[in-house]
């Protein structure tokens, strides 16, 4: 398998696998700034996939077992420090920190990451500011897509952020049904709209994180005091993915998950998972093995889910893959603080370390 280096020869390569899928793909509302719809109650694996292309690509099911039994852990932030050591995904206990009028940044309740979560998602298209670089075909430059629960603070929590970076030539309208089931959780997920998310300065994926703490502040924003600016992940696909691992610089990044193509960040400020697909030709796994390599005190995870490609670990029907219940997991137990699903992931015995259908590689995931 040949590694690709550069975002260029992402671009180059990954757009032929990409275009294909984004083919009958549409976006979940209406694209005027602002407008949000209700998915109407999300349908298992978050926002509704109208539009999926006729049979999809394989989901691979879902992961056995569900989610251990047991309730969350007390919450607070996770510790990091540049490029130094970090609890693993630790929280500190204590009980909630007040973070404003509307909630307090706290523990959530466990849940299963492979079935929709409890909240109704609601998703508002061309919001926040522009970011990255013009469209080819428009000559626009993107903004952002949000999804969000209806109901913010639910049991009076502030919600964790995710941002997502896209595939070279797609838009968050291709990944709906995973950043729908984030948001269906409970996170709040703040989208680039761009198609190459890896080129901007500063970079489309932290411009999101900027403008959605801003709007946590904002008395005018439904946003306002609804948000935990303590918890933010970082997560994205291919280009999207190589993108992520450069965001995970920034301090606010407190816990992130490539998506078949990783670079090594040696000024990691959280918990990591590498994740890659071995039947993946267009990028391969070389770069998630050396992203892990460098880690030294950080908990993290190389994720080789053996039976995908570097698109067929996508879901476009109403059942989650596996590959979204592993990354919503990862994100529910270092943003969310829901030790009930640690068991996936730390420990010699972990859930995936002994599925085999995945080979793992553990750092600093000790129990």
């Amino acid at each position: 398998m040949r590694w690709v280096k550069t975002f260029s020869e992402v671009a180059l390569i990954s757009s032929v696998c990409l275009a294909a899928l984004a083919c009958g793909s549409s976006g979940t509302s209406s694209g005027s700034a602002g407008n949000s719809s209700s998915s109407g109650g999300a349908p298992s694996g978050g926002v509704a996939s109208s539009g999926a292309p006729s049979g999809g690509l394989p989901s691979g099911g879902t992961p056995s077992g569900g989610a251990p039994s047991g309730g969350a852990a007390s919450a607070g932030k996770s510790g990091s420090s540049t490029g130094g050591a970090s609890s693993a995904g630790g929280s500190a206990t204590g009980g909630a920190a007040p973070t404003g009028d509307n909630c307090t940044i706290g523990a959530w309740p466990a849940a299963d990451p492979t079935a929709t979560g409890p909240y109704e998602v609601v998703t508002e298209n061309a919001v926040g500011p522009e970011a990255g670089v013009a469209d080819e075909d428009t000559g626009e430059i993107p903004k952002f897509t949000l999804f969000r629960p209806k109901e913010l603070s639910p049991g009076g929590l502030c919600h964790p952020i995710i941002t997502w970076g896209n595939g070279t030539g797609s838009t968050p309208s291709l990944y709906r049904s995973l950043l729908g089931l984030f948001a269906s959780h409970g996170f709040v997920v703040i989208g680039s709209d761009s198609k190459n998310v890896g080129q901007g300065d500063p970079q489309p994926m932290l411009v999101g994180v900027t403008w959605i703490l801003e709007q946590n502040e904002d008395p005018s924003s439904p946003l306002y005091h609804h948000l935990d600016p303590t918890h933010i992940g970082a997560t994205g696909h291919s280009q999207g993915a190589f993108a992520t691992s450069k965001a995970s610089a920034d301090a606010r990044i407190t816990a992130s998950v490539p998506i078949e193509g990783s670079s090594v960040q040696r000024n990691l400020h959280g918990p990591a998972m590498f994740f890659c697909g071995g039947l993946d030709d267009i990028v391969g796994c070389d770069g998630a093995k050396s992203a892990i390599n460098a880690v030294t005190t950080l908990p993290a995870m190389y994720a080789e889910y053996l039976s995908v490609d570097h698109g067929s670990w996508l879901s476009f029907n109403n059942k989650p893959s596996v590959v979204y219940g592993a990354v919503t997991a990862w994100m529910r137990v270092h943003l969310m603080a829901d030790d009930a699903l640690k068991p996936w992931f730390y420990g010699a015995d972990c859930k995936l370390c002994t599925d085999e259908g995945w080979q793992i590689e553990q750092k600093n995931l000790d129990l």
